[in-house]
């Protein structure tokens, strides 16, 4: 899953516009400053996942997603291929969440 949606990342970088691009990336940067931030409300506990909470938790990393969302509010035009990126972006962050979901199962199964 992470192959995937890496390998739709690069390939819409080299061969697509800049408004393109900033939409394929949009789901995962706000989700990721989403999540960092929730888990991090409480404070941020000690284990494995300390240095990600902490990093997409930061006062740092929001201000990237939303400096990435201007980008695509300026450069993003509403067409078919700017939905349908964004479409196949969510598919692929949904997979990467559900392949973690599945590794468990498979794993104490």
């Amino acid at each position: 899953a992470t192959r995937q949606y890496t390998d739709f990342l690069l390939a819409t970088a080299w061969s697509q516009p800049i408004g393109v691009t900033a939409v394929a990336m949009s789901p995962c940067m706000r989700l990721y400053a989403y999540l960092g931030q929730q888990l991090a409300q409480n404070g941020i506990p000690e284990h494995i996942y300390q240095d990600w909470i902490t990093t997409y938790g930061s006062e740092e990393f929001e201000p990237l997603a939303a400096q990435l969302e201007t980008i695509v509010e300026e450069y993003a035009e509403d067409t078919n291929l700017i939905r349908s990126t964004y479409r196949y972006a969510m598919v692929c962050e949904r997979d990467f969440f559900q392949a973690a979901w599945q590794y468990q199962s498979y794993n104490n199964a």
